[in-house]
């Protein structure tokens, strides 16, 4: 079964409850490295009410998981009279604030759809991501994913209350935190979701395979390994073709379902590449989000013609416009294999070279070799697992970055194998599908578990010619 709405979401067995109030609504939440997406859903009809996204105000911390777990263990500053905010407290507090402002947003956007005399009520929520970013939510201590062996302090998969996660307190584990400010106790006064309200954690796999993870297995489709068709869990058909999923961004995850064969056992094998923020543009010279002014796409028209998102002038590039560029210049000659510059060389005020794209927008060789490393990084994973798949798998296309870029260019580049040009299904922001469909059903709840329970992690690094494999894919 694939979960793929259009605003409305199918049923499912074991539902949670029956509920015949309009009024009552569920918020799925998805708290990405970069990106926090929140989605309002009506219990009684299953109907997507509104969805608002932003940039995760972590971000300033860090722009991957690596600076933030660093920020967040740092030792405690002595010897300034100034006041600083410990790590986990700044992480803690920070999503929290965002997410009650969140709900505020996506409440009121809902509230204009959901007729006249409605009052919604959020009477559950369902919060995923990636392990470190749910041990931010939830305080949970991250020294356990700071160095080998890359232990978590908790993998989630439990419910509690809204009040407990905002203040830390979920569980025996979490840390202690400074005091909430003046301006985040104003917040929680104000929140638009009780303190009771229940939140579910979706289970993650391990250090580097989140909830995230486990919620875009079930958008995609994946079959539990292994479960007897006179089990209470056979409520699906198993998938009979192997699938390989892909969430492409600043920690890309990736898993491979293997069905079941004559004499073998089926099986998930899940690994992570650390791709960095360059698919994200945050360091690239003019990267930006996809917004109106960004560069989303480039052709070739005896010269380089920009298209920018809304039509007016280009302010920056977003990562599917890197993509794009890099292709197009990699096809028509600019830069050569390696991602040297050949060609419409210009100058910084550094004295480093670049290509200028428009007047106000240009890539440099930094910004080049950057997604080199990224690129690199997520082939390396998925020809690791294309080579684990008895047959050409489907390729699902996960995360907002990976639905939005051109395959033909990402395999053009060697961003993604040749092979999968033609198997690939965009799936959108699979994880925040997932958990919105767990808002609704027990049945895929503990199907999430037997996820976990079945998926086998591979560490890429551990892998004896991982180095070999990593560096040879960053020529194009």
């Amino acid at each position: 079964m694939q979960i793929q709405t259009d605003g409305v979401m199918p049923e499912f067995p074991d539902a949670q409850e029956e509920f015949t109030s309009l009024s009552e609504a569920g918020i799925a939440v998805d708290v990405g490295t970069t990106t926090v997406a929140v989605s309002l859903w009506t219990l009684a009809d299953r109907k997507c009410l509104a969805t608002v996204a932003e940039k995760n105000v972590q971000v300033r911390y860090g722009h991957d998981v690596i600076k933030r777990i660093s920020f967040a263990v740092r030792p405690p500053l002595t010897g300034s009279a100034q006041i600083v905010e410990s790590g986990p407290s700044a992480l803690h507090y920070g999503i929290i604030n965002q997410l009650e402002k969140l709900y505020t947003q996506v409440i009121a956007k809902a509230t204009l759809k959901a007729g006249r005399g409605v009052r919604l009520n959020v009477s559950r929520i369902v919060i995923t991501g990636n392990t470190t970013m749910l041990s931010f939510v939830c305080a949970m201590p991250v020294d356990g994913l700071a160095a080998a062996p890359f232990n978590p302090a908790s993998r989630f998969g439990f419910t509690t209350e809204w009040g407990s996660v905002r203040e830390g307190t979920v569980s025996s584990k979490c840390e202690a935190l400074d005091p909430p400010t003046p301006e985040a106790v104003e917040t929680y006064r104000k929140s638009a979701v009780k303190p009771s309200t229940p939140v579910y954690f979706p289970p993650c796999i391990g250090a580097f395979i989140g909830a995230d993870m486990v919620c875009a297995m079930l958008s995609a489709g994946f079959s539990v390994p292994g479960i007897s068709q006179d089990s209470p869990q056979a409520w699906e058909a198993p998938v009979k073709a192997p699938l390989l999923l892909a969430d492409i961004g600043t920690n890309t995850e990736i898993a491979l379902y293997i069905p079941e064969s004559e004499g073998q056992s089926g099986k998930i094998l899940c690994t992570s590449a650390a791709a960095g923020p360059a698919f994200e543009c945050a360091n690239i010279s003019c990267g930006m989000s996809s917004v109106d002014g960004a560069i989303d796409r480039i052709d070739y028209k005896g010269s380089l013609d920009c298209h920018v998102i809304g039509e007016g002038n280009a302010k920056g590039i977003c990562g599917s416009g890197l993509i794009s560029t890099v292709a197009t210049l990699f096809r028509h000659k600019y830069i050569d294999n390696a991602g040297v510059i050949q060609k419409n060389i210009s100058k910084l005020g550094d004295g480093s070279i670049c290509i200028q794209l428009t007047p106000a927008v240009f890539i440099s060789q930094q910004d080049i070799r950057n997604m080199q490393l990224a690129k690199s990084a997520v082939y390396t994973g998925l020809s690791y697992m294309l080579e684990r798949s008895p047959s050409l798998p489907v390729f699902c296309v996960a995360g907002g970055f990976g639905s939005h870029i051109n395959i033909a260019d990402a395999c053009e580049i060697g961003l993604i194998p040749k092979e999968l040009e033609n198997r690939c299904v965009h799936l959108g922001n699979a994880a925040l599908a997932g958990a919105s469909a767990l808002l609704f059903s027990r049945a895929l709840r503990q199907k999430a578990v037997d996820l976990v329970k079945h998926a086998f992690q591979i560490n890429l690094a551990a892998v004896p010619d991982f180095q070999h494999r990593y560096l040879r894919s960053i020529e194009f």
